[in-house]
């Protein structure tokens, strides 16, 4: 028996010729041309790679060199897919870390605008606290002057009481010096910012005056002071002593 005419023989002469088929890929009707005396050609042209060769100007290509542009243009498919999905992995990353360093922008504007409200409360307090313990400070010398200013006024009074009870015309050398001393007390004193409250003849004031007795009297006016029996003082515009007087009726 003949090797062709075993059986599966045609079978395998059939895909061989297959594979070396041509088809035309300008004809009208896409059917396969058989082409004998080409086949040989076909195939030293597969062997050197070329993907067509004209014949008769037009273009033929054989079933192995479709498969292997099938094949190729697959593999690019996918390459460029697996390409794709990395790219588009990258750009979630980036926009998850995007959205990490907006957020992280936001929390550190938040502490920087904490941090900036703080330090103007802390500045504005230590403000007040200055001007604050300036005043305290400027009260507490104020009080102290007082208080050592009211001192020498007594002693100031002691002096005016001794000069009332002088006799007139009794100018000893004594009493001068005494005079003296009295005279420069009451220029240290103003230098101080200390001076006299007005009183005599003047409306009553409550806020400078103090009435220790009314008389009736027409020197003055009714609510006007007809005597001082001690003298006020201020100290640079604040009373720290009132005068004591007496009132009209």
């Amino acid at each position: 028996m003949d090797e062709k005419d075993l059986p599966g023989a045609d079978i395998d002469g059939e895909e061989d010729e297959a594979a070396d088929r041509v088809y035309d890929i300008d004809s009208d009707s896409g059917a396969a041309a058989d082409d004998p005396a080409g086949d040989a050609g076909d195939d030293d042209a597969s062997d050197a790679g070329d993907s067509a060769a004209p014949a008769g100007g037009r273009f033929k290509i054989s079933r192995k060199q479709i498969l292997e542009r099938f094949a190729e243009k697959n593999s690019a498919i996918t390459k460029l897919q697996k390409e794709k999905s990395t790219l588009e992995k990258e750009r979630q990353e980036w926009a998850a870390e995007r959205e990490s360093l907006t957020a992280e922008k936001a929390a550190l504007e938040g502490q920087v605008k904490e941090s900036k409200d703080k330090w103007l409360r802390s500045a504005a307090e230590f403000e007040n606290y200055r001007k604050r313990t300036a005043k305290e400070w400027e009260l507490l010398k104020q009080q102290s002057r007082t208080e050592v200013i009211l001192e020498v006024l007594s002693s100031l009074d002691d002096f005016e009481r001794a000069f009332a009870v002088v006799e007139p015309g009794d100018e000893s050398e004594f009493l001068k010096g005494i005079r003296l001393i009295y005279n420069n007390l009451v220029r240290v004193l103003t230098k101080l910012g200390v001076g006299e409250v007005d009183a005599l003849h003047q409306p009553f004031d409550p806020t400078r005056h103090m009435a220790i007795g009314q008389i009736e009297t027409t020197k003055v006016p009714s609510g006007h002071v007809v005597e001082v029996v001690t003298k006020g003082y201020i100290l640079n515009g604040y009373v720290i002593r009132p005068a004591h007087v007496i009132v009209a009726k």
